[in-house]
């Protein structure tokens, strides 16, 4: 592959510079309401590494050679993005000699933005996100893929006489516009022969979108966990599910511009190695990582459990 014969020829800095130049950076209840393909690092060790990865298995940096580096990093704050957490937790980024400000957010989109608007220079978000954004931004560049998640799935209430998706005719939908949330449901619509405009779309953050079903005031929402389990669970009996990825996965990404990765080489290839390093303490201790999960996130053990 292209990638491993510039690791071979460049040092870590010229490696993600060349990366550059090329263009690699890609741009493209409870039982059954948790079964839900997961594949995130806790669960199978593994991190799809764009940037640095062949370079990182054959040379360790010398961090003590190194100044310290500062990294504004816009992190979904749920199990999606674990990596990113537990890798601050763990004191992987100190050690590397990064200075990481992570702001979280209850959804990729959300700081997508934050990126946009240049209030972060890393960001994670699905992979729909990138694509929605990158025709106005093309200096947007994908860093690497700490996830692949089938997460998404799309709640009803019963009390409203939705049975099948052919009920969701003329139904208000909420929906976080420009997620991926978004993308799936036009894609349950376009498999259910629906169209956008056969629905009243609500663009609505996650959060919203669960109390927003509880109360009544859509008929039915398309987000992805946990927040459908939280819907459910309010819902009870009156929940009616329905999968929204028809097992297709989303990938969770890692998002930067051009200009901040090549004024910023190393600093990447540096977040990059704390990233595995946090997948390899995974491995390692996967108790210990649902527990801290399950406690960052305040989620319920039963659906960490799950994941």
């Amino acid at each position: 592959m292209v990638t491993e014969a510039l690791a071979q020829r460049f040092s870590p800095t010229e490696y993600i510079t060349k990366l550059l130049d090329l263009s690699i950076a890609d741009n493209c209840a409870q039982e059954e309401l948790v079964k839900k393909q997961f594949t995130i690092g806790i669960a199978i060790g593994t991190v799809m590494i764009v940037v640095g990865i062949v370079w990182l298995t054959q040379k360790d940096l010398k961090s003590h050679e190194e100044s310290v580096e500062k990294i504004r990093l816009g992190a979904y704050t749920g199990d999606t993005a674990a990596l990113i957490w537990i890798a601050q937790e763990q004191g992987y980024f100190e050690k590397n000699r990064l200075q990481v400000t992570i702001k979280g957010y209850e959804a990729g989109k959300l700081a997508a933005d934050a990126l946009l608007n240049d209030e972060v220079d890393i960001t994670t978000s699905a992979d729909f996100v990138f694509v929605s954004n990158s025709f106005q931004r093309e200096d947007l560049r994908i860093l690497g893929t700490i996830a692949a998640a089938n997460t998404v799935d799309l709640i009803a209430r019963k009390d409203r006489n939705i049975k099948q998706p052919a009920d969701l005719r003329g139904r208000k939908i909420g929906v976080t516009r420009k997620s991926t949330g978004e993308f799936f449901l036009g894609s349950f619509l376009i498999f259910n022969k629906l169209t956008l405009a056969d629905i009243e779309v609500i663009d609505l953050k996650p959060s919203e979108i669960v109390e927003s079903i509880a109360n009544g005031q859509i008929d039915a929402g398309m987000t992805w966990q946990p927040n459908i389990y939280k819907a459910f669970n309010q819902l009870g009996k009156n929940a009616m599910r329905f999968p929204g990825q028809s097992g297709q996965n989303f990938y969770f990404i890692l998002i930067s511009t051009q200009q901040w990765l090549q004024a910023h080489p190393e600093a990447a290839v540096r977040f990059i190695k704390s990233l595995i390093q946090a997948e390899e303490f995974v491995k390692i201790n996967d108790q210990i990582a649902q527990q801290f999960i399950t406690k960052r996130f305040n989620y319920e053990p039963s659906y960490t459990q799950a994941i």
